[in-house]
């Protein structure tokens, strides 16, 4: 009798502590009556099915709960920064207009400076089709590099014929969170531009093409590849063009900047150039005006003249003579 009572005790302790049922497999053993699982900030594995206690309890690594924090706070904090953002470009025009500075064009002047207004034809496509071989943060990248294309040309006393095209997947995504980017003044499409552009007319600009850009026509569309990898994938612009038989070039920043890095720009410093060049008519004045001074080394006319004077190869009017072509071409 002791040991049948015994046993019906064990049998009922061991109803209460239930294992679930487990599957074997080649590597490792699943739980196969486990519920789904949820990870809070904390690290905290929670049972979808069962009471707010943790199921189990996986911490997370001091850098991955900084970043987690860091992010919240980020978050926590967006509206203030905007309106701290806000009294500091008032505050920036105040003392522009307390110096006499130029302030920029005034709202009711934005309106009515339009590509439509604009005397200038000259277009530029940017080129968004790379969507699979961008990480988030570099789509994330693209998105505000067209944002400073849309604006520098919405702020130019006469804007280019802008377009946006193969707008599709992430960067759509992207845009979208931007605002109405619809509203913008700018021509987008899902398209790819050799759907809107006829072949013949198109110019791909790219660092590796041998060809080097002289003027810019209107009978032209001028494409800017959308792409932000960190030059993980050179010569793919020019590949795409030759692999199509499209006219590509470059443009001839060798003739009046050596730079420290490869000729290599971001997608709204490309823009900016063309932008500048049609107000100036001069490709040095351009890159000094919007390439970043950290990539530039010297004037190349006067890195020639200097190189030319210490090695004696050639004389100094030969130098000149160089340095005026090279002004002439702009």
């Amino acid at each position: 009798m002791a040991s049948e009572a015994s046993n019906d005790c064990m049998t009922e302790n061991t109803k209460d502590s239930v294992v679930p049922a487990v599957q074997m497999t080649d590597e490792l053993y699943v739980d196969s009556s486990a519920a789904s699982t949820v990870l809070d900030i904390n690290g905290h594995v929670y049972n979808e099915t069962s009471e707010a206690k943790p199921q189990e309890e996986f911490k997370l690594s001091k850098r991955q709960q900084k970043l987690l924090l860091k992010r919240q706070q980020w978050l926590e904090n967006k509206a203030d920064r905007r309106v701290l953002q806000k009294m500091k470009r008032k505050q920036k025009r105040r003392e522009k207009l307390e110096c006499g500075k130029d302030t920029g064009p005034s709202r009711k002047k934005l309106k009515s400076n339009t590509m439509k207004n604009s005397l200038c034809k000259i277009r530029v496509a940017i080129d968004c089709s790379f969507d699979d071989l961008m990480a988030d943060k570099d789509i994330n990248k693209l998105g505000q590099q067209l944002q400073f294309c849309y604006s520098s040309n919405r702020r130019a006393k006469e804007p280019l014929q802008l377009y946006l095209t193969s707008i599709n997947g992430k960067t759509k995504d992207r845009l979208d969170r931007v605002g109405d980017y619809r509203g913008w003044d700018i021509q987008t499409d899902s398209k790819s531009y050799r759907e809107i552009f006829v072949k013949n007319e198109i110019v791909y600009l790219t660092s590796d093409s041998p060809n080097v850009l002289q003027t810019l026509t209107p009978d032209k569309v001028y494409v800017i590849g959308g792409l932000v990898d960190h030059n993980h994938h050179k010569s793919l612009c020019y590949n795409l063009a030759v692999e199509n038989e499209m006219s590509h070039a470059q443009l001839p920043i060798g003739d009046y900047i050596q730079l420290s890095s490869r000729k290599v720009l971001t997608v709204n410093h490309v823009f900016e150039i063309l932008l500048r060049y049609t107000e100036t008519e001069s490709w040095k004045e351009a890159f000094f005006q919007v390439i970043p001074k950290r990539k530039q080394i010297t004037d190349s006319c006067a890195a020639g003249t200097n190189a030319s004077a210490s090695n004696e190869i050639v004389s100094g009017d030969g130098v000149a003579d160089v340095c005026n072509d090279g002004n002439k071409a702009s």
